[in-house]
């Protein structure tokens, strides 16, 4: 018995590791590495050209000096997973154009451009505004009870802070 059961155990997941490597063969001719370096290539491109105008259109006032620096850095605004704090970190940076404009309206009373995504997913943004300050606030997606957070004091405090915590080479 103790046979059998040992054959029927090593077939089911013989079987399960031979579908899962299947699934994997299938996804990845979906989105061949060519096809996903030339996305993030793409990518890289919009972070690397914002959409001042419009940027500070919707910000309602003119972008922070230190946002305008930050996307001068190639080798800072293209890298990805920065550690912030113990609580969470940046994954990416977003292109600021009008493609990334999020409607948050209804939940925030106004809509947001990120210019980053935190490493679970959550916007990081200016709030618009003529008189907002540059306060760097985080919005968290899975707990929309804790209404807005503040992520950073300012971009320059944000920038400062990753700075000190990553090794940037």
């Amino acid at each position: 018995m103790v046979k059998i059961l040992s054959i029927i155990a090593a077939v089911f997941f013989g079987t399960l590791f031979c579908l899962l490597l299947l699934l994997h063969y299938m996804g990845r001719r979906k989105h061949p590495p060519e096809e996903e370096a030339a996305e993030r290539k793409a990518l890289e491109q919009r972070i690397l050209s914002p959409d001042w105008t419009f940027y500070e259109r919707h910000l309602q006032r003119p972008a922070p000096p230190a946002l305008r620096e930050l996307f001068k850095e190639i080798g800072l605004v293209t890298r990805c997973g920065l550690e912030f704090s113990k609580s969470g970190g940046i994954s990416t940076f977003n292109p600021l154009d009008e493609n990334s404009l999020i409607d948050t309206a209804d939940q925030l009373g106004f809509d947001v451009v990120p210019f980053a995504t935190s490493d679970c997913g959550d916007a990081i943004f200016l709030r618009p505004g003529k008189d907002a300050p540059d306060t760097v606030y985080i919005a968290y997606h899975n707990d929309p009870g804790k209404g807005l957070v503040v992520f950073a004091n300012s971009v320059a405090a944000m920038i400062e802070r990753s700075r000190k915590v990553n090794v940037f080479t």
